[in-house]
């Protein structure tokens, strides 16, 4: 036993010599400097992130915390502008471009001074003078997109903006019988979108394509009926800030039942179990997967009332998941825990082994020490 300790410190504990203490000294100081640095990084004032509010957050009165705005001047061409605007024109050829209104009959109207104060003159009678008003033509489409603009607080410089929102009314225009485009369809979808001031292209790509499944055909809208039933999609679909991704997944299950031979629930209804997908708070990984599963079963639900099964299934997936997720959280904290316990077993280790390594030293040197001595007496 005797021997195996001894050959235990010559092999592995002793060789510790003045290098090693160097090492280990250097080590301590690269700690030190860096903790140091950390501190003092974590010391300095924390910076608060540039403030800017967007004209559509005015509009809304509400803050958008979903973008993030830039503000950087207009780079698009006047033509790029006129262009759209010649395409608007192909669109509605027999709609009014050219008159945009007539100057009123002339009448008799008081004279103000520059306070808007009624003028005299001489005698003390009031003067007057003949007057004209220019009546604006409502239905010239110049006219209509002035308004839009004007209301939307786009000025003369934003020509990347004015480009986006005829790109939008393009879009709505080809979704629209032409008779009752030029008659009511154009003004209405204008004038809609000016009361969303988030609504984006793509939003309205995303509103269509989920309306062209729920109604198993891109139906073009023919009047006021069917231009009310799809401005249900717009506005739900920009107003909740659906995504795209949820678009797909509640297109799938809508597909899905589609799909089946005999099936009870009706297609009129498909919309609301498309907006269960929206209004759902899981997130789109575990929506996704959730509404893979009940497709799986879509046959079995739609015999037992589709649209509460599909509710109860969500929220129950929604129910197991934060149950999951609270497992997650705990077994997280239990490993950080033990990944402390582990480091503190091992400084007190490596400790361990410095100062018994110390101390075998010392006892090295006082072996020396005697071994000298005899050999002096000897």
């Amino acid at each position: 036993m005797k021997k195996f300790f001894n050959n235990m410190e010559e092999r592995f504990v002793f060789p510790i010599g003045r290098r090693s203490w160097q090492v280990l000294s250097l080590l301590g100081l690269v700690v030190l400097t860096l903790s140091v640095l950390y501190f003092l990084l974590n010391a300095t004032p924390t910076g608060r992130d540039s403030v800017n509010v967007s004209k559509s957050e005015v509009i809304e009165n509400k803050v958008d915390t979903s973008t993030v705005v830039v503000s950087t001047p207009s780079t698009c061409p006047q033509e790029e502008y006129n262009n759209w605007i010649d395409t608007l024109k192909k669109d509605l050829p027999n709609s009014e471009w050219v008159k945009l209104g007539d100057s009123s009959d002339s009448y008799n109207d008081y004279a103000r001074d520059e306070y808007g104060n009624y003028m005299q003159d001489d005698y003390g009678d009031y003067v007057m003078y003949q007057k004209r008003d220019f009546n604006r033509n409502r239905e010239a489409i110049p006219n209509v997109l002035e308004d839009l603009f004007r209301n939307r607080g786009y000025d003369s410089t934003m020509i990347c903006e004015k480009v986006e929102f005829i790109k939008m009314l393009h879009f709505l225009n080809k979704k629209v019988e032409k008779t009752y485009l030029v008659k009511e369809g154009f003004f209405a979808f204008a004038y809609g979108l000016n009361e969303l001031p988030s609504v984006s292209l793509s939003k309205l790509e995303d509103a269509f394509d989920l309306r062209k499944a729920i109604l198993l055909s891109d139906i073009i809208i023919k009047d006021q009926e069917e231009l009310t039933d799809a401005w249900k999609f717009i506005s739900y679909i920009v107003t909740n800030s659906v995504t795209d991704q949820q678009i797909d997944i509640a297109i799938s299950t809508i597909k899905e039942h589609a799909a089946l031979k005999d099936k009870t629930y009706p297609a009129s209804k498909y919309f609301e179990i498309a907006k269960l997908v929206f209004d759902s708070n899981l997130g789109i990984d575990d929506l996704s997967t959730a509404v893979k599963g009940f497709n799986e079963d879509i046959g079995y639900y739609d015999k037992n009332d589709l649209y509460k099964s599909f509710k109860r299934y969500l929220k129950l997936y929604s129910e197991k998941v934060e149950i999951a997720e609270e497992k997650k959280s705990l077994k997280t904290m239990e490993k950080a825990l033990n990944r402390v316990k582990s480091l503190t077993f091992a400084g007190g280790a490596f400790l361990s082994i410095v100062a018994i390594a110390s101390i075998l030293l010392l006892f090295s040197i006082q072996s020396l020490l005697k071994s000298h001595i005899n050999k002096d007496k000897q």
